[in-house]
């Protein structure tokens, strides 16, 4: 297969940093990625937040993790654990959760611990264990960014585990403390992943007749008027990256994923292969070169902290099914005359766009408002996205800009405001790729069976228009996308298609179509039921395991309780 993705033509510098909830999250919100960014040379740090202690073993947990990214080409030592206790589902030994005045015990620790060869970083960094708060994890947080200052961060978002939402949130507020600090020349690309629905709970689909791409599962939404499980992210903005071929194998010992995924037999984790194992991996983008953060914001009234802290959302209580998100927000005084927001910068900046993120709750919205900048420029906007989704406004570029201010004219509800603005410069053309697909998956080589009638797509990257230039091939002949959606209506032998950028001839894709009978695909739902019957079988051979596993546990809590 031609094609010019790579992730050495997406994410810059060479150092990526992986910050994971759980020893086997790693596989749900990055497998793909992590295997491909190895085979590209790429320094990759995998942090695991937690010892996943609640039913298991600090030891057996973070053993499992090792052995799992040994698999995709992590070695222990770009492994690191902060210490913090596996909270459980209901939160009750989180230190984010309960630790807010005081640490919290748990199985007799109150500080940060580690394994054999292997300490907790506050240990390694600092000499002593944090304390299991609130406060020691995000700031164990931020001095693990800090210390390994990466190129690129890719980190879980907010879904229906505790730890998951402490994480995210965590992580965001680790991030706008760096991006806020005076002077900052730091920043990242900063990228946010789901674990359960878009992988550990998501559509067991891996055993159809294709490989299909993500899909988000709807039905564990704890919110159904969210499109994902954190309001902000709309579904149909998530970025999609093609997967190596050896995490798209259509058997699954034979696929590289689930060959990391058995490591993990305390989590049986290879039991929900069929669910995480795509033919694309899903990321949100969370832009830092927000001017925002580099100048002084001030405000009318309310708090204005709220509005460059790199939240757009948060909650108090994380271990509420369906959370409130009550905090990190700029609401002004009812009464208050001007309902304004102010940044001033201390060098002259060109602004060229602006994103506004309004109150989550569907009831409180920003109806109108104004956007003046420093040289007169002014810009009405209409009512802003429900769910606190961005509001992107766009406009010529400005130069030379001393100040952008953000006055409020009409709202509706008990608390319109806003969570986030985001000011941005003029953005240089970065990297490009496409990829064909077809019925919206990522294709790479295609089997058409009988009664099926595909359709060829394509998906771009870092483009500023949704109709780039793109030229197509059919069997090395130039078509158009329409007379390649005919021709395979009557496939009956190989097809290549191919396409490119025709002002870049070096952004390019190309699939291989071929034609598929009745008795092909018999064979392969044959291959596939003694596939599942392996699958099945490793689930017995470690079932023994899995039981010890889970009684070391509870005797060390014996041994406590004495």
């Amino acid at each position: 297969m031609d094609t010019s993705f790579s992730y050495r033509k997406i994410f810059p510098g060479n150092n990526v940093l992986v910050f994971i909830p759980h020893e086997d999250d790693e596989i749900n919100i990055a497998g793909s990625t992590i295997y491909e960014l190895k085979k590209e040379n790429f320094h990759v740090t995998c942090v695991y937040a937690t010892n996943g202690d609640h039913h298991y073993l600090a030891e057996t947990r973070i053993a499992e993790a090792m052995n799992a990214l040994r698999v995709l080409g992590v070695p222990s030592e770009d492994i690191v654990i902060l210490g913090y206790p596996d909270g459980g589902p209901g939160a009750a030994s989180s230190p984010y959760a309960r630790g807010i005045n005081s640490p919290i015990n748990v199985d007799g620790h109150e500080e940060t611990y580690g394994i054999k060869g292997k300490s907790d970083f506050s240990m390694y960094l600092n000499g002593v264990h944090s304390p299991y708060t609130r406060k020691g994890f995000i700031s164990d947080v931020e001095a693990v960014i800090e210390f390994f200052r990466p190129d690129v961060i890719i980190g879980i978002d907010f879904d229906s585990h505790p730890d998951h939402r402490a994480c995210s949130i965590a992580l965001e507020t680790a991030i706008g403390n760096l991006l806020n600090r005076k002077g900052n020349k730091y920043f990242p690309i900063v990228l946010k992943s789901y674990a359960y629905n878009t992988g550990f709970e998501s559509i067991p689909d891996f055993y159809e007749a294709h490989l299909y791409s993500t899909r988000f599962n709807r039905s564990r939404l704890s919110n159904t008027n969210y499109d994902t499980d954190n309001p902000t992210l709309e579904w149909k903005k998530r970025l999609r990256f093609p997967v190596a071929r050896e995490c798209r194998n259509h058997f699954l010992q034979k696929n590289i994923l689930y060959k990391a995924m058995k490591w993990h037999v305390s989590q049986r984790a290879f039991m929900k292969a069929a669910q995480i194992i795509n033919s694309d991996q899903v990321y949100w983008a969370r832009r830092t070169d927000n001017l925002a953060f580099i100048g002084e914001t001030k405000v009318s009234s309310g708090d204005g902290a709220a509005l460059h802290d790199f939240k757009m959302i948060d909650t108090n209580d994380i271990s509420r099914n369906k959370a409130v998100f009550d905090s990190t927000i700029w609401e002004p005084d009812k009464n208050d005359p001007e309902k304004t927001c102010t940044i001033f910068f201390d060098t002259k900046q060109d602004v060229s766009s602006i994103i506004l993120y309004g109150n989550v709750e569907k009831e409180s919205r920003i109806l109108r408002s104004r956007i003046t900048l420093s040289n007169g420029y002014t810009i009405d906007c209409g009512p802003l996205n429900i769910n606190g989704t961005g509001t992107v406004i766009e406009f010529p570029e400005q130069r030379e800009i001393k100040w952008v201010q953000y006055r409020i004219l009409k709202t509706e509800g008990n608390h319109p405001g806003l969570t986030e603005w985001e000011i941005f410069p003029p953005r240089a053309t970065g990297s490009k790729f496409i990829k064909i697909m077809v019925d919206d998956n990522f294709a790479y080589d295609w089997t058409i069976y009988p009664n099926e009638n595909p359709s060829i797509g394509l998906y771009t990257y870092g483009y500023d228009t949704d109709r780039p230039s793109i030229k197509w091939k059919l069997n090395e002949s130039f078509s158009t996308l329409t007379a390649i959606n005919e021709a395979i209506k009557s496939c009956d032998s190989i097809i290549q298609i191919q396409a490119f950028d025709e002002n870049d001839e070096s952004v390019k894709d190309e699939i291989t179509l071929r034609p598929g009978s009745r008795i092909e695909a018999l064979c392969l739902k044959y291959r596939q039921f003694w596939d599942k019957v392996e699958v099945q079988l490793d689930n017995l051979k470690i079932k023994r395991k899995h039981h010890k596993l889970k009684q070391l546990k509870k005797q060390q809590k014996g041994k406590l309780d004495k």
